[in-house]
């Protein structure tokens, strides 16, 4: 048995004994944290400049499990977790608007993260996205 086998297995052991967290370094988890939410805030754009460059029509609009977000279920079944900025009820209106087409206008970044502007007939509505979501 090489020795760095057996420097492994005894690491391995401690952790296993002890506290996972407690055998990071805090710095360690900081940076995984902020590597975790840049991809996040990357495939978040991702998502959004191709709806936007394909022009696809939002299809679904409903509740989602936490209080004041939306699941949004696009045409070629992207979904994305939101929550309006403003006026929620407008969104609710857009989709009543059912002989207008609902599309990403618009995308950004702002401090609190990634922000996409709804658009139909002369109006439109910022909403936060928080997330991707499963299609239904």
């Amino acid at each position: 048995m090489h020795w760095w086998a057996r420097r492994r297995r005894r690491h391995v052991a401690r952790v296993a004994a002890g506290d996972l967290w407690g055998a990071l370094d805090e710095d360690l988890l900081a940076d995984i944290a902020l590597e975790f939410e840049r991809q996040r805030r990357a495939l978040l754009l991702e998502r959004l400049q191709v709806l936007q460059r394909r022009r696809v029509p939002l299809r679904v609009l409903r509740a989602a499990p936490v209080a004041g977000t939306v699941r949004l279920g696009f045409a070629d079944g992207t979904a994305l977790l939101v929550r309006a900025e403003g006026r929620g009820d407008a969104l609710a209106a857009a989709l009543l608007l059912r002989r207008q087409a609902v599309r990403v206008g618009r995308h950004w970044v702002d401090v609190q993260g990634p922000v996409a502007r709804l658009c139909w007939v002369g109006q439109s509505l910022d909403v936060r996205v928080l997330g991707l979501d499963q299609p239904d």
